[in-house]
């Protein structure tokens, strides 16, 4: 990464207040001791691992992404995941996070990293269906 001057976003760019925000909770399931590591199989991100479940959340009224951030972190430590809510143990938990301006119905992805996508993926997507 490279950090360098800009011109103030304020003097001649348009911005937006961010209206909502959306954040995914990601889980893997722990696997049974007498299987193995997660399986390739099937699914709309050819080579990406299987086992992952979602559960996503769309918080309005958040102050910043600071606050939708410590709100991200407290609900995998406290497992407000899919998995979690079943009593499932869990292996890993990650959660990607979206913001939507005002004036658009796009969801934009500001952080965290889609676990079900292969390492070395753009981190662009085309939409599915």
């Amino acid at each position: 990464m490279d950090a360098r001057p800009a011109p103030d976003v304020y003097d001649d760019e348009s911005w937006e207040i961010v209206a909502a925000y959306r954040v995914t909770l990601w889980e893997q399931p722990a696997s049974r001791p007498d299987i193995g590591e997660p399986r390739i199989g099937w699914s709309p991100f050819p080579g990406a691992r299987m086992g992952w479940e979602a559960m996503t959340f769309e918080l309005v009224g958040a102050t910043d992404v600071r606050e939708v951030i410590r709100w991200a972190e407290a609900a995998l430590a406290s497992g407000e995941g899919s998995a979690s809510r079943r009593g499932v143990p869990v292996h890993d938990r990650e959660c990607v996070i979206y913001a939507k301006a005002e004036s658009d119905e796009r969801w934009l992805h500001i952080a965290g990293w889609i676990p079900v996508l292969p390492a070395g993926s753009p981190l662009t997507l085309r939409r599915l269906g």
